[in-house]
């Protein structure tokens, strides 16, 4: 009965025909759209039901049914040719959920963020090849695993109080980055940025290859002296090495990114990475299936006790729908997740998505980590490795230029470790959303 609530109140408030955009909300036609200013943005409408989990917890022996809307109003300006002004208005709003804004105070609100300034930032580019970026923006690249903004959540996992230096030629896209995220506070107008967490990356995409190679360095630099180690509290100096290389043979695609990172994490000596390697094949049949088989490892510490930090931290990096599961059980800490996708293309406007996942922790004396936070441990290591089964079933439907509906079931099915250490539910997730352009 609360699925057909909420899915009615989502189709109630989805125009019969009106505006939209695609899923990743990148590419749209604004209301206003000449050689100085630009104006247009999204509206987003989502119905979920929660069985057995939140955005904080599992096995909470309840379910939650709540919609979240996000309206995202968007003006560009062209001040010359070469200098820009872009500004974006975010509204985000909850409705029905169990959790409130008190739940999420200190730490970013995923749900919750009244008419905020999402982005305001200058865009100069002096020489054709060179520009900056100054203020606040989002920054996301490749496949979002390193620096991505988490638009899955109603208010963004991410946005960047930054400065963006930019180069641009035949051979290379370079960016070398520095700046602080903010923190989506409903209380507090406009959000302010993250005190301490400092970046400096740089991300630069190698062109003219066979396949696309992007090779990266962050630096995440936290001089608060609240970063836990094993003994004792201090200082977080993390750096982060590595390479994605991204390519396509025929109907064959495939997808590598390998990061390492090193430093020190309070008392504590880094050392711990991060691995993905996708494979996939384009049958050239009817409904063109995509199969996809995925392996993914986020080192985890298999000595608690032994000072060295073995459990890698994701980075900058999102957790959004295909990455770690569409339910958000997981993340790229302590992580071994071995998958496989098949996705079918029955028209131009349609795609159906099917995903298994088998998630396994790395180590077993490390912990199970949702995106943000740390779920269950066993620091003796006798709970077992073994995580669980998740399975994601996604349609989704292009009505017009303006309008696509995305609709989807999953259902997590626990293991060996997740038994072993408290309540252990099969979790269920529904979701149903529309969004459009304007």
């Amino acid at each position: 009965m609360k699925l057909f609530v909420i899915i009615l109140m989502a189709l109630l408030f989805c125009p019969a025909s009106g505006y939209g955009t695609m899923a990743d909300e990148t590419k749209y036609s604004h209301i206003i759209e000449n050689d100085v200013i630009s104006i247009g943005g999204t509206y987003r409408l989502r119905g979920e039901i929660d069985d057995e989990f939140n955005v904080k917890k599992y096995g909470t022996g309840t379910q939650d049914d709540f919609l979240l809307s996000r309206l995202r109003f968007e003006i560009d300006l062209k001040v010359t040719k070469n200098l820009k002004i872009h500004t974006q208005i975010q509204d985000a709003e909850v409705l029905g959920s169990r959790l409130s804004d008190k739940d999420f105070s200190g730490s970013n609100n995923p749900f919750h963020d009244p008419f905020d300034i999402n982005q305001l930032y200058i865009e100069y580019w002096p020489v054709e090849q060179f520009g900056i970026k100054a203020g606040r923006q989002a920054i996301s690249f490749g496949d979002r695993r390193i620096f991505g903004p988490g638009d899955w959540g109603n208010t963004g996992r991410y946005a960047w109080d930054a400065v963006r230096v930019l180069y641009k030629s035949d051979s290379i896209d370079s960016n070398l980055i520095t700046g602080r995220y903010i923190i989506h506070d409903p209380d507090i107008w406009p959000n302010e940025q993250i005190n301490g967490v400092t970046a400096l990356a740089t991300y630069n995409t190698i062109k003219n290859l066979p396949f696309q190679l992007d090779l990266f360095y962050v630096l995440k630099y936290d001089d608060r002296g609240i970063t836990k180690g094993e003994k004792a509290n201090g200082d977080l100096s993390s750096h982060y090495a590595g390479f994605r290389i991204d390519g396509k043979s025929g109907q064959w695609n495939y997808d590598t990114t390998i990061v390492k990172e090193f430093g020190k994490w309070a008392t504590d000596t880094i050392d711990a990475y991060g691995v993905v390697f996708t494979l996939g094949y384009t049958f050239d049949t009817k409904w063109k299936p995509h199969l996809i088989l995925q392996y993914v490892i986020g080192s985890g510490d298999k000595d608690p006790n032994d000072g060295k930090h073995g459990t890698f931290d994701g980075v900058f990096g999102g957790a959004d729908t295909v990455l770690y599961g569409w339910m958000n059980l997981f993340f790229f800490q302590n992580l071994r997740e071995h998958r496989l996708d098949l996705v079918l293309t029955p028209g131009e406007t349609i795609t159906l998505r099917g995903e298994y996942h088998y998630f396994m922790l790395d180590q077993a004396k490390d912990a199970w980590y949702f995106p943000g936070n740390a779920q269950r441990r066993d620091k003796t290591g006798s709970s077992g490795r073994e995580l669980g089964h998740e399975v994601d079933l996604v349609v989704k439907k292009k009505i017009s230029e303006y309008l696509e509906i995305l609709g989807g079931y999953s259902f997590f099915i626990p293991g060996e470790f997740v038994k072993n250490t408290g309540p252990s539910p099969t979790a269920q997730w529904y979701f149903l959303q529309t969004t459009v352009f304007f």
